[in-house]
């Protein structure tokens, strides 16, 4: 069974993520693409994010009619931080007959480096790299560590220049956001009052036209 892995902070999730979980699935004829919010990424503190409880109800909002496409809380199972190689290692028991496959930007490759045990995750899951605004993949490519060799593949995807970032800030804004999030996600926003106009480290806004 050939499984995808695509993780992030999903805050909120918006058309480009739904995009590219669909191209790679059927780029590389996924049988399942698992999207796994982030709990207690190591790169971003908790008062950064709206609550996990939120950002996993609108993954499941966002992936619910996909028939092929499925949400798993395992990150709250975790030790804080949530690092990859955990994430991967829980999941491995959960499918260990499984290929898995770990779904990322350009950019994260570039600094894959950097991760907590690269060449680990790199032994566990394939990774389908997807390109990002200034991360071509024909780029990337170039400059792999050896221990990735025959371990990337790289996604035919479009680079769509939309962030979480610039859409949570629309909605601060009380401006329409329609189409650049399912129909059914805005729905949930709505329900459960999320990214309203209040005070506090949420509604700090830094826009990169590139950032997921």
């Amino acid at each position: 069974m050939k499984v995808g892995v695509f993780g992030g902070s999903f805050n909120p999730p918006h058309i480009a993520h739904s995009i590219i979980a669909e191209t790679i699935r059927s780029q590389f004829n996924l049988e399942l693409v698992l999207w796994v919010p982030a709990y207690a990424p190591p790169h971003k503190s908790t008062i950064q994010l709206t609550p996990y409880k939120e950002r996993l109800g609108m993954v499941r909002a966002a992936t619910a009619e996909h028939s092929f496409f499925q949400v798993s809380d395992i990150e709250k199972t975790l030790d804080p931080p949530t690092y990859t190689i955990r994430m991967l290692g829980a999941l491995r028991k959960q499918y260990p007959d499984a290929e898995l496959n770990l779904i990322l930007g350009g950019d994260s490759l570039v600094h894959f480096d950097m991760w907590s045990q690269p060449e680990a995750i790199a032994k566990e899951a394939k990774l389908l790299v997807y390109p990002r605004m200034d991360y071509p993949v024909t780029h990337t490519a170039s400059a792999l560590p050896d221990y990735l060799s025959g371990r990337v593949e790289f996604a035919d995807a479009p680079i769509i220049p939309l962030s979480a970032e610039y859409i949570r800030k629309r909605l601060f804004e009380e401006k329409s956001v329609r189409y650049l999030v399912l129909e059914s996600v805005l729905d949930y926003i709505n329900e459960h009052q999320i990214y309203k106009n209040t005070t506090g480290a949420e509604h700090h806004f830094r826009l990169r036209s590139w950032a997921f």
